[in-house]
C-alpha cells in the first residue's frame, strides 16, 4: 500500500512496528509472529462461527499492543442513499470521559457507533480511500477538532481497505509513541486483509440474511394479500384443493379455507362447469361458473384460471368474484331499461292496437245491423247485401289478427330473459324490433330493410330483441319529425369471418366525437332531460358482451349514425344462470 512521504510536522523514516527495541530483528520477527498468530486464531474463529464483534475486539487489542497505540477503531465504511460515506465501528477503545459518555458507551459501542463528520483525519480516509497519517493533529488542516475533556491526540494512523471494488472498512489508531510511518502501515498489511476479508464475510451474511428476511415479509404479505383478498382463491393440483382462501370459503359457505384442503375441486361446482376450473382463461374473457353453496342454493361467480407454481410444482389457481349480486341487478336494470323502452312506445302501440280495434267495432256493428235487418224481412245472406256482410267480417277478422300479432310481439319482447338460449333467427327478431319501433319511426324516416343470408346465432330471442329495439329507437329519435322521404333507418344483415354482422344506420343529427367514447357508460345519455335512463346502451353492450361479441359505432354530427353489432357463431363458453 503506498502513503504520501510528507506527513504533517516532519519527514519521517521507516522504523520498528513495536513499542521498546524498535529497529531489533528479534523484536520485530516476534511482532510478525504475534501478529500472524493473532490473526490465525482470529480467522479460524470466524470459521467456526464465533461472534463477529469479539473478533474486531481482538483484532484492535493485538493492534494497540503492536503498535504500542493508546487507542482506536476498526471500522465499517457505509454510505447514505445519498452516496455519502460514514463510519459504523465493530471495535473501539472506551475514552469516555464522563459518566454520560460512559453510559452512551455501554449503549451504543455494541450495536456499532456511527460518525459522519467527514471533516476530520478518519473523514479524510472515507473521503480519499487513502492512509491517512499525522503525527502533529494540532496544526493539520484536515483535523475536525476535539470536544471539551476529550484524551490528547498527539498522533493518527487512518487506514483503509478495500476489496476489489469498493472501500469496505477502515482502521484508527493514535499516540503512538515517536509517531506512525511507513513500516507501521506495511507491518499492518495482513491485518488490514484479514478485516477486509472478515467485513465481507460479514456482508456476504448481512445480505444473505436481509434477502431471506425481505423474502419471508413478501411471503407473509403475500400471503396476508391472498387470505384477505375479497375474491376467491382456490389453488388446486391434479383436481386435488391445495388451498383455499378465507373468501373461498365465504363463497360455499364453509368456516374456514382449511377446511376444503384436500377435497375435489369438482365438488364444489355445479355439473358441466368444471372447464372454468381447468381450463386456462385471461382476466379479459373469465369463465362463468356456477358453484354449489353448502346450503344447496347455487352462486354465479367469474373465474380466472391461470396456471403457477406452488411449492415448487406446477399447480393452478381459479380466482373467482362472486357476481350473483350484480347479475340480479343488471336482470333489473334490463327489465327496467324493457319497461322505460315499452313506456317509450306505449302511445305508439296504442295507437297502433286503436286503429285495427275501431274498424273491427264499426264491421261488427254493421253486421250486427245488417243481420238484424235480414232476420226482421226474411231475406238471405245471397246477394249484394250478403257480400257486404261478409267482407265487414273478414275486415274484422283481419283487424282481430293484427291485434292478436301486436300483443304477441309485446309478449315477446316482455319476455324474462332467464330461459336458456338457443338458435334465433335475426331476421325475425329484426322484424319484430320493426314492428314494436314503428309508431317512433313513421313519422320520421323509412325502413329500409336490406336482409343477407345469414345463419342463425345462439342467444336469447328477447335479450336480442331488447338490443335491437334500442337500437332501432334510438335512431328514430336521433331524426326529426316531419321528412320521412328525405331521411331513412337502414337495417341490414351480413355474414363474415363467421360472424353475423347486423348494421344499424340512421340519416340522423349524429354524435359529437367528444360524446363517442362514453355512449356505453351506464347513465350517459345526449337526451334532454327525462327523455330516456341513459342505460339503454350501456345495456346493449353488456347483452353483446355475454354473447361473446362486440358492438361499434361511427357518427358524424349532421350525417347520420351506423351501430355494427358482430355476434359469434355458436353457443357462448360461459355459463348463463
Amino acid at each position: 500500500m503506498r502513503i504520501p512521504k510528507q506527513v504533517s510536522g516532519r519527514m519521517e523514516r521507516p522504523n520498528c512496528p513495536g513499542g521498546a527495541g524498535r529497529g531489533d530483528p528479534a523484536s520485530e520477527l516476534r511482532a510478525s509472529h504475534l501478529l500472524l498468530q493473532a490473526l490465525t486464531e482470529v480467522q479460524t474463529e470466524f470459521i467456526q462461527g464465533r461472534e463477529v464483534p469479539r473478533l474486531f475486539d481482538k483484532l484492535l487489542s493485538v493492534l494497540l499492543k503492536l503498535t504500542g497505540s493508546e487507542y482506536g477503531f476498526i471500522g465499517e465504511v457505509l454510505r447514505t442513499p445519498e452516496g455519502q460515506p460514514f463510519l459504523r465501528t465493530h471495535a473501539i477503545t472506551n475514552i469516555a470521559w464522563t459518566p454520560e459518555l460512559r453510559e452512551f458507551f455501554a449503549r451504543e459501542a455494541p450495536k456499532g457507533m456511527e460518525f459522519r463528520n467527514l471533516q476530520s483525519l478518519f473523514g479524510a480516509v472515507m473521503t480519499s480511500g487513502e492512509p491517512v497519517v499525522s503525527n502533529a493533529p494540532a496544526v493539520d488542516s484536515r483535523r475536525g477538532g476535539l470536544p471539551e475533556g476529550h484524551p490528547p491526540l498527539r498522533g493518527f494512523l487512518g487506514l483503509p481497505f478495500h476489496s476489489a471494488t469498493e472501500m469496505v472498512g477502515m482502521v484508527g489508531i493514535a499516540n503512538r509513541p515517536g509517531g506512525y510511518d511507513e513500516g507501521v502501515i506495511d507491518f499492518l498489511q495482513p491485518l488490514l486483509a484479514t478485516c477486509c476479508a472478515i467485513l465481507q464475510g460479514v456482508r456476504s451474511e448481512r445480505r444473505r440474511r436481509q434477502a431471506e428476511e425481505a423474502q419471508r415479509r413478501s411471503a407473509e404479505s403475500f400471503r396476508t394479500l391472498i387470505e384477505r383478498s375479497p375474491d376467491a382463491l382456490f389453488i388446486h393440483r391434479e383436481g386435488q384443493v391445495l388451498f383455499a382462501n378465507s373468501s373461498a370459503a365465504g363463497l360455499l359457505g364453509h368456516g374456514c379455507g382449511a377446511l376444503l384442503r384436500g377435497r375435489p375441486i369438482t365438488e364444489f361446482v355445479q355439473p358441466g362447469n368444471e372447464a372454468g376450473l381447468t381450463e386456462p382463461s385471461s382476466v379479459s374473457a373469465p369463465h362463468e361458473v356456477l358453484f354449489q353453496h353448502r346450503e344447496g342454493r347455487q352462486v354465479l361467480a367469474e373465474v380466472v384460471t391461470i396456471p403457477l407454481l406452488f411449492d415448487g410444482q406446477p399447480a393452478t389457481v381459479s380466482i373467482a368474484r362472486d357476481i350473483t349480486e350484480r347479475r340480479q341487478v343488471q336482470e333489473k336494470l334490463r327489465a327496467s331499461e324493457r319497461m322505460a323502452s315499452l313506456g317509450t312506445l306505449a302511445a305508439g302501440v296504442a295507437h297502433e292496437i286503436n286503429n285495427p280495434l275501431s274498424y273491427m267495432l264499426s264491421n261488427l256493428r254493421f253486421v250486427d245491423d245488417e243481420l238484424s235487418s235480414l232476420t226482421g224481412s226474411g231475406e238471405g245472406l245471397v246477394g249484394a247485401r250478403g257480400q257486404e256482410i261478409r267482407d265487414a267480417l273478414k275486415e274484422a277478422l283481419s283487424g282481430s289478427q293484427r291485434v292478436v300479432d301486436i300483443v304477441k310481439d309485446l309478449k315477446t319482447f316482455s319476455r324474462t330473459s332467464d330461459e336458456r338460449g338457443g338458435p334465433v333467427d335475426l331476421q325475425a327478431v329484426l322484424d319484430l324490433c320493426g314492428n314494436m319501433a314503428w309508431s317512433e319511426i313513421r313519422h320520421r324516416a323509412r325502413l329500409v330493410k336490406d336482409y343477407g343470408g345469414v345463419p342463425p346465432v345462439y342467444a336469447n330471442e328477447s335479450r336480442l330483441g331488447q338490443l335491437f329495439l334500442n337500437l332501432l329507437i334510438n335512431a328514430a329519435q336521433a331524426i326529426p319529425y316531419g321528412n320521412i322521404q328525405g331521411n331513412e333507418i337502414h337495417v341490414s344483415t351480413r355474414y363474415e369471418e363467421e360472424q353475423v354482422v347486423v348494421a344499424v344506420r340512421d340519416t340522423g343529427v349524429g354524435i359529437p366525437e367528444e360524446n363517442l367514447g362514453k355512449l356505453f357508460n351506464a347513465f350517459f345519455t345526449t337526451k334532454p332531460v327525462g327523455v330516456g335512463t341513459g342505460l339503454g346502451l350501456s345495456i346493449c353492450h353488456g347483452i353483446i358482451t355475454e354473447l361473446g361479441g362486440r358492438i361499434a359505432v361511427q357518427s358524424e354530427p349532421g350525417k347520420g349514425t351506423t351501430f355494427q353489432v358482430f355476434l359469434p357463431m355458436g353457443e357462448p363458453r360461459s355459463t348463463t344462470p
